[in-house]
């Protein structure tokens, strides 16, 4: 080496002191990712029903558009982008589910499952709406 100092790695500019990520954030994300998995699964359901009934392809593409909403959204929350995905997707999750009870109930059938995405659904929305997840989320919205 011919006396050459080489140039000291630059921090990027937007570093600034890390901040831990809330318990609140990571339970919301975790959630998104199960009712993004359930949407998924659901939407594979659907899609293979209608093969009998071409009906369902609707159903499936909606709940389809949902797991892309619950799943991104998951990620970008994670690495602390913005939270609107997520929470879009979960009152989605929620909004269906509460329809399904009004309609369980009306044919005379209930289903805890339903009662179960409706917690979930409106949980995410709640953890993300915590301060520190808004201010986690808000740091790191310049990214």
């Amino acid at each position: 080496m011919s006396g050459g100092s080489t140039p000291e790695p630059v921090p990027p500019a937007s570093a600034g002191p890390r901040v831990p990520r809330p318990a609140a954030v990571s339970a919301a994300a975790g959630l998104g990712f199960v009712l993004g998995a359930y949407a998924l699964m659901y939407s594979l359901a659907l899609f293979t029903a209608a093969t009998r009934v071409a009906f369902y392809a609707v159903f499936g593409a909606v709940y389809l558009g949902i797991a892309v909403l619950c799943l991104w959204g998951g990620v970008q929350v994670v690495t602390r982008r913005c939270s609107r995905l997520l929470t879009a997707g979960s009152v989605l999750i929620a909004s269906l589910g509460a329809l399904g009870i009004v309609s369980a109930l009306a044919t005379g059938v209930f289903s805890l499952w339903l009662v179960v995405l409706v917690g979930l659904g409106v949980g995410v929305v709640v953890l993300l709406r915590r301060p520190a997840s808004r201010e986690y989320l808000a740091s790191g919205a310049g990214h």
